[in-house]
């Protein structure tokens, strides 16, 4: 199969529109920090792993943890906590840096990663990846899809390694789009719209509620407005990463017809967490726009509901191939003691290696970071068609700023989101934006 070879393939080739080329790992350390790691003795540490992971993919961790604990000769036990979403995590660990206690373990998005770097609170890998006792043959490290592993380099320091990545990709009710007349889901923003609107026009033959029905439901996320904005040739930073980019034609445009879609009620501001999920699995929502790990959360949702037919594609885009927003937190060693950075470093390298790659991927949907995990993954890619739909979008992905203040920006772009749908001045809203997001480079 064409997709198989595709992951068999994950190299510089398939990889390079999120990545310039392959290779490029850290400089080792000097020899003195080299032999100061390798001396230090990690047997018996208990650490800490803070997480956001919740349902399947928390007990897919916990396995994999109790796995972990189970088999290391070195008697290192981890103890897996559920820390509450990104955010809260992000809020535990700032406080944790000013009181002097942090986890050993930590899922960090690479913006985060950098505030924690800033402040201290997370360890360089580098030393790790090239120990000579302790770390990854040239290899295994050469294994790794170099842009992912990029994303959490500062200055030729790393702190994060990447276990995963998703993206931002298009759900469809396929049967309604059928009913519609479209045979196909929209690759512009304008067969979208219309779309939308004969979605409101015309509800699912599936709907037990024909009262309720919508084109879209729209989240003031900041990743759902990024992919609108990629898909335009937009961006949200530029590319020296010295100014936000956040009041451009291609914010403008995508905000616009979001409002005129909820204008014409064709579309609807999210009114919970995961509420276009649930409309969308009840065949009330033709569209929804999110991360491609929610895949088997939206086939449970879907086969307890109406049971249609769905399909994923890439975002519609007035470019000429396809541009995915590609994410994805990374773990990071918090700073403790020697022995405990070293017992979290043996347990990250070990989730990482392959065969647990392909563990995890089996209970997240996540994409490998592990280029030779494909080898792995042939079986589970034919009965999960939908997962390589999206794998062959990889190629196509770009990544959301990764600047140490990126995260209180993400609540800006919220806000003036909320701003606009709510009949707030563009203008002025997208001013106070780029305004106030530029203010976090100073500040950052």
């Amino acid at each position: 199969m064409r997709i198989q070879r595709r992951i068999l393939r994950l190299t510089c080739g398939t990889m390079l529109a999120v990545l310039s080329a392959c290779g490029g790992a850290p400089e080792a350390p000097s020899s003195e920090t080299s032999s100061n790691l390798d001396a230090i003795d990690p047997t018996g540490q208990e650490i800490v792993f803070w997480y956001q992971h919740t349902r399947q993919r928390e007990e897919g961790l916990q396995e994999l943890i109790s796995q972990f604990n189970q088999s290391n000769e070195y008697g290192i036990h981890v103890r897996g906590e559920y820390a509450g979403d990104y955010g809260d995590i992000y809020n535990k660990m700032m406080v944790g840096l000013q009181g002097g206690e942090v986890p050993d373990l930590l899922v960090a998005y690479q913006n985060q990663a950098r505030a924690y770097a800033d402040a201290d609170g997370v360890v360089d890998l580098v030393p790790y990846l090239t120990s000579p006792k302790w770390g990854l043959s040239n290899e295994a490290r050469a294994d790794f899809v170099h842009a992912f592993m990029q994303q959490d380099q500062i200055d030729g320091q790393q702190f994060g390694l990447p276990p995963n990545r998703s993206i931002e990709i298009l759900y469809y009710n396929a049967d309604w789009l059928e009913e519609l007349g479209a045979h196909e889901p929209p690759t512009t923003w304008e067969a979208f719209a219309q779309l939308c609107r004969k979605a409101r026009d015309q509800p699912f033959s599936g709907n037990a509620d024909s009262t309720r029905s919508l084109g879209f439901i729209y989240e003031e996320d900041a990743s759902r407005l990024a992919s609108m904005v990629f898909s335009r040739g937009g961006d949200f930073m530029a590319a020296d990463g010295g100014a936000y980019t956040l009041d451009t034609p291609q914010v403008r445009a995508s905000l616009s017809l979001m409002k005129q879609l909820i204008e014409d009620k064709a579309a609807e501001m999210m009114g919970e967490p995961y509420g276009d999920q649930r409309e969308f699995a009840a065949g009330q929502c033709l569209f929804i726009l999110r991360s491609s790990s929610g895949l088997p959360y939206v086939q449970s949702a879907i086969d307890a509901g109406p049971g249609f037919d769905w399909k994923v594609a890439a975002p519609p885009r007035t470019v000429s191939k396809p541009v995915v927003n590609f994410y994805g937190a990374s773990v990071s060693v918090g700073v403790t003691s020697p022995e405990r950075q070293l017992a979290a470093w043996i347990f990250l390298k070990w989730f990482t290696e392959p065969a647990q790659q392909a563990h995890w991927v089996k209970a997240s949907n996540y994409f490998p970071a592990r280029k030779s995990t494909g080898e792995l993954l042939t079986t589970y890619i034919q009965d999960n068609p939908r997962y390589g739909i999206v794998y062959e979008l990889l190629e196509f992905g770009k990544p959301e700023p990764s600047v140490s203040g990126y995260e209180p920006v993400r609540r800006l772009v919220a806000q003036a989101v909320i701003k606009v749908m709510q009949g707030g001045d563009m203008d002025a809203a997208l001013a106070q934006l780029q305004a106030e997001a530029s203010a976090t480079l100073e500040d950052y």
